[in-house]
């Protein structure tokens, strides 16, 4: 596995801006065997998962997800071998415990079920930036990820996860039956924690590419990803296309990203995005789809 930087994400930009571009979390039908994606992410893509796998190559050697989040891609794909990354520690250590561990981290997400109410939650929030042990960390990422305001993630200048406790009236904190089929998915995937430009880039490999999203997303996980990013991002594709390597990139429909990936096919697509904490707020947004081949 390639060298992990320790890196404990921060987020920039509002609370009030990262809640009007949530996505959507409705489920499309996905692959065999129930593997879908067991955490909600900000920029997901479950709502043109179909669309986007029709859109991948025939053939291929690995796929690559440089920024994997909730996985749905991958979990609908279900490929062969896989190269699964993030810059975002907590999360990549949850994608390592369910491929891993995924009893013990059932039997923890058991008591946090169990035991969850405000102040629960607010004592696991603290916890989550103290715990040491791999698979407690996402047993907290995951029930903090459950019961807090839309599912997000979002940490202080600390390091600290400070997402306020959500207003559900059921809580479904885990799937026991999705986390088992996700583990069986992950068996023999490599899991690394690192910034998308340290990804390997090989021949006929295939890379799908779903940064946060430009002017909508940037900061959200704390990755700081501005325009000097995209831009950094771009040049890796390039990178990717001279190596004769396949990626698939999404990103927002502005002419600042047009400019970037001039000269590859480009498409647009119309995706389900919410623009309130209400779920009545869902409109039809336009965003793009970028491709270095036919």
């Amino acid at each position: 596995m390639s060298r992990t930087p320790k890196i404990i994400p921060r987020i920039q930009g509002s609370f009030r801006d990262i809640l009007t571009n949530i996505a959507d979390e409705q489920k499309p039908s996905f692959q065999s065997e129930g593997a879908r994606p067991f955490i909600k992410w900000a920029g997901g893509k479950r709502s043109i998962v179909a669309e986007l796998a029709a859109w991948m190559p025939k053939q291929y050697g690995t796929y690559r997800e440089p920024f994997l989040g909730g996985g749905a891609l991958f979990f609908h794909v279900q490929p062969p071998k896989a190269y699964l990354s993030d810059i975002n520690l907590h999360l990549m250590l949850t994608y390592k415990a369910v491929r891993d561990d995924v009893n013990r981290l059932i039997s923890i997400l058991k008591t946090h079920e169990r035991l969850h109410d405000k102040a629960y939650f607010y004592r696991a929030r603290k916890r989550l930036s103290l715990e040491d042990d791999e698979v407690k960390v996402a047993a907290l990422l995951i029930y903090l990820n459950k019961t807090c305001y839309n599912g997000l993630f979002r940490v202080n200048k600390s390091g600290q996860f400070n997402v306020p406790i959500g207003r559900y009236k059921d809580v479904s904190i885990f799937d026991e039956e999705v986390l088992r089929n996700d583990s069986k998915v992950l068996q023999g995937m490599i899991l690394a924690q690192l910034p998308f430009f340290q990804v390997p880039v090989v021949m006929e490999d295939f890379y799908y590419l779903d940064p946060p999203y430009h002017e909508k997303f940037s900061g959200y996980d704390g990755s700081r990803f501005g325009e000097e990013e995209h831009k950094k991002l771009a040049a890796f594709c390039r990178e990717l296309d001279k190596a004769k390597a396949y990626f698939m990139l999404s990103n927002s429909d502005t002419s600042f990203v047009r400019s970037l990936y001039k000269g590859f096919r480009i498409e647009q697509i119309s995706a389900a995005r919410s623009v309130s904490c209400k779920a009545d707020g869902r409109v039809k947004e336009n965003e793009l789809v970028i491709r270095n081949y036919q």
